[in-house]
């Protein structure tokens, strides 16, 4: 039989991360809540795109192939960049291209060219490639070892929370119970130039 100085118990239970920690750990966490949202509302886009641009099932199914093609082809460079250049450049990077994307829906509505759209939504997943490659291993190396997979768990927790968000939001802010009429889609079509002309004629 071992005495109990053979199995020594801890004093204390490790923490969940570090105490000079605490800000790193909870911007990084609030990552996972934002890259949650935009993968969400693709859904809602692809619909509101089917009506607006009068797609074909194709073309829709090209909306989701354009974002998931992001991971696909950034995940691996963003490994790389990070091997090389540390967690915080990578994070920085994929915040920068996360901010670009959004950034190009501004200029992809004014004008109202498809493959505009599917540009911004291939830079935005391609910053989240980088977000989501650097947040994981960033996340279990903020303290003990022995709480990383706690960690890692808390923090991925807020993903399904900016899930539901984007789905809140797309359903609330996109075309809220709107059903375009035939004239109003052929409007939204023409060049800006052309629709004020036809509003003037009318």
């Amino acid at each position: 039989m071992l005495e109990a100085k053979d199995n020594p118990k801890p004093d204390h239970a490790p923490r969940l991360f570090s105490p000079g920690n605490t800000l790193p750990f909870i911007l990084v966490t609030a990552l996972f809540l934002l890259w949650g949202i935009p993968s969400n509302m693709n859904d809602i886009l692809i619909k509101q795109f089917m009506k607006s641009f009068e797609m074909t099932r194709l073309k829709a199914g090209l909306i989701q192939s354009a974002f998931y093609m992001g991971y696909f082809l950034l995940s691996m460079p963003a490994a790389l960049l990070m091997r090389k250049y540390g967690y915080k450049a990578g994070l920085v990077t994929g915040l920068f291209l996360y901010s670009a994307g959004t950034f190009l829906f501004w200029p992809a509505a004014l004008v109202r060219q498809y493959g505009v759209f599917l540009l911004a939504l291939f830079v935005i997943a391609s910053g989240a490639a980088f977000l989501e490659t650097g947040a994981n291993s960033f996340i279990a190396l903020l303290g003990d070892p022995r709480t990383s997979e706690r960690r890692l768990n808390f923090s991925q927790a807020f993903n399904p929370v900016g899930a539901v968000t984007g789905v809140l939001v797309g359903t609330v802010f996109i075309f809220s119970g709107v059903e375009l009429r035939p004239q109003q889609v052929n409007a939204l079509s023409l060049p800006v130039g052309t629709t004020r002309t036809c509003r003037q004629r009318q």
